[in-house]
């Protein structure tokens, strides 16, 4: 059997309703930093142009 399926607890650390608040708060911690960065980029981009 090479694909064997895999079932999570729900009090596991996997179940996604108790872990969306904390995942979306990383999500943001990662993406407000990168998305400043892309902004960066393009406004240097866009004045050398």
């Amino acid at each position: 059997m090479a694909h064997r399926s895999h079932r999570h607890r729900p009090e596991g650390p996997c179940h996604f309703s108790l872990m969306s608040l904390s995942a979306a708060r990383r999500l943001l911690l990662v993406a407000a930093p990168l998305a400043l960065l892309w902004l960066a980029v393009v406004w240097v981009l866009g004045g050398a142009g």
